[in-house]
């Protein structure tokens, strides 16, 4: 994190960085992610992951959102994955 002594005089000189910025709670907006997927934790993990599908199995994705139903599952990964994940530029 990096702090200067008068923020607003480097606002108003224009010297601040021109970054977007996401506003709000993301917590429960993987629902409307979600709508499109499959309601099913097997077939959403073979649509968003295609060839990569083998390696993630549902109970592991199951034990990343513990207490949650299959569908509560599903939205929380698309939330995760639409504003939480990041994929290396090599893959």
């Amino acid at each position: 994190m990096t702090l200067f002594d008068d923020p607003l005089q480097r606002i108003r000189q224009d010297q601040i960085a021109q970054v977007p910025i996401l506003l709000g709670s993301m917590e429960d907006d993987g629902a409307i992610i979600a709508l499109g997927l499959p309601n099913n934790i097997s077939a959403t993990i073979s649509e968003v992951f295609g060839p990569f599908a083998g390696l993630i199995s549902p109970d592991l994705v199951r034990a990343l959102y513990p207490g949650l139903n299959d569908s509560q599952v599903i939205a929380a990964g698309a939330r995760d994955i639409t504003f939480r994940w990041c994929v290396p530029p090599s893959i």
